[in-house]
């Protein structure tokens, strides 16, 4: 992960608790205790959305629109 910024290292980490969120329960975890020192530049959904499509783009996770918005996964390898 050395070559991932703090943002998608932090939403990749966040996405490895659930089987899948949305961009509001990733922010919100984001602003846990727990995630607080990796996540400190995550401040809006616009911020985690385009590093969550940089993820996509990527192949590490991926994301379905449903309710309440895109629902982001981690890609099982």
């Amino acid at each position: 992960m050395s070559n991932l910024s703090k943002n998608a290292e932090c939403i990749l980490r966040i996405l490895k608790t659930a089987e899948s969120l949305t961009t509001t329960e990733i922010l919100e975890a984001a602003r846990a205790e727990n995630f607080a020192n990796l996540c400190a530049d995550c401040a809006g959904g616009d911020t985690i959305a385009a590093t969550a499509n940089q993820l996509v783009e990527r192949g590490l996770i991926s994301r379905k629109f449903g309710k309440g918005g895109y629902r982001w996964q981690l890609v099982r390898q």
